[in-house]
């Protein structure tokens, strides 16, 4: 039996006030994680858009993701005075991309997709 096709956001399809197609406006959101400002390529968007609840969501998603990277980093840094923290860099690097990649996917798919523990704290933030 084959699984259902989520439902689409119905502002997936809506004018984004950046003025790119909202799976962009996510995408652009979190590509700032490359560069290691996550938070602030998504602060950017969160800021510029006015009208779409999907990609305002993801938008804060992206900021929450990258708060949550800048503590570990900062744990991790603390722990590597211990030896411990180098191995953890890596750990969260990868761990973060994963995390984006899936959040990526399924927006580009129209899904307004809340990741775990992440996902509520953003939508409880961006009530329109």
């Amino acid at each position: 039996m084959a699984d259902a096709k989520p439902e689409v956001h119905p502002d997936f399809n809506k004018k984004s006030s950046t003025g790119m197609e909202p799976k962009v406006a996510v995408l652009v959101s979190h590509v700032g994680f490359l560069i290691g400002a996550g938070w602030l390529s998504g602060l950017i968007i969160y800021l510029l858009e006015k009208e779409n609840r999907f990609v305002k969501f993801h938008a804060m998603q992206s900021i929450v993701i990258g708060a949550a990277e800048v503590i570990a980093y900062i744990i991790a840094a603390i722990l590597t005075v211990v030896v411990i923290g180098a191995f953890c860099f890596p750990v969260i690097w990868v761990a973060a991309l994963v995390i984006r990649i899936i959040i990526i996917m399924k927006a580009n798919n129209g899904e307004y997709y809340m990741f775990p523990g992440f996902g509520k704290l953003a939508e409880n933030w961006t009530k329109m």
